[in-house]
């Protein structure tokens, strides 16, 4: 029988704009002794978990940007069934667990209020990027909720961007506000410049060991692939530049 997930420790949850290396964060979590779940899609989502985001994401969304009473408790018990299935049949180790859902990041005040003492990772990585990132689902499916018609008119890459910073000064508001130490923020380019400090980070913050070990955090930095570059018109820079400013100014990309 799988445990309760009220008897165990609290779970340290991954999300952040999808193709921002959260797959690369929940490889390192599993690879340090924290149980992610068994249903796993190819990126590493739990599909357990990913089904309730999908399912009440933009009615959340739209509630809170109404100034709305979202279905909180219709919400909850989607909520507590799914981390019912994602624990099925398995017992974390030593009761560490956790689970990674790009959109979760999205939910951050919500899922805070229901699971006392949740640990959030947040991975950001340059918007620039993401902008032309195959993974465009995020501001495809919420870009009408929080920017309106206007979403339809703009360019793709500038919906991207405008969703990239809105949607990571509102996670990076609500982590360092009201989450403190249980909120970490990992930029994706710091995990592949300097693996061995970003992973000890992680590893600390996810309490996979206390302190991690030397062979957790070496093992940890071999999973991170630096990925190349990609080359964009000057022209193009600056648009994206302009569009994402709030955002790539407060991650350190300007």
């Amino acid at each position: 029988m799988s445990p309760s997930w009220e008897t165990l420790p609290p779970p340290t949850v991954s999300g952040g704009t999808g193709g921002s290396g959260t797959r690369a964060v929940a490889e390192i979590l599993t690879s340090a002794g924290l149980f992610m779940g068994s249903r796993l899609n190819g990126a590493g989502d739990s599909l357990d978990l990913a089904g309730v985001d999908w399912r009440w994401g933009q009615r959340y969304l739209a509630a809170e940007l109404a100034g709305e009473m979202p279905p909180l408790q219709e919400m909850r018990t989607a909520l507590e069934t799914g981390i019912a299935s994602h624990l099925a049949q398995q017992r974390p180790p030593g009761g560490i667990w956790g689970w990674k859902h790009p959109h979760s990041y999205l939910l951050l005040p919500w899922l805070d209020s229901v699971i006392p003492g949740l640990r959030f990772v947040h991975v950001v990585r340059d918007g620039r990027r993401m902008a032309f990132s195959g993974n465009q689902k995020q501001p495809q499916h919420y870009g009408g909720i929080v920017f309106g018609a206007a979403a339809e008119r703009w360019d793709p890459h500038v919906l991207s961007i405008r969703f990239w910073s809105w949607a990571n000064e509102r996670a990076a508001d609500y982590g360092e506000q009201r989450m403190g130490q249980r909120y970490l923020r990992v930029r994706f380019e710091d995990l592949c410049g300097e693996p061995q400090i970003a992973c000890t980070r992680l590893l600390a913050f996810a309490r996979a060991e206390e302190p991690p070990s030397a062979a957790a955090v070496a093992n940890a930095a071999r999973l991170v692939q630096v990925p190349p570059a990609p080359t964009l018109e000057p022209s193009l820079m600056s648009e994206l530049e302009r569009h994402g400013a709030p955002g790539l100014s407060r991650f350190g990309y300007l």
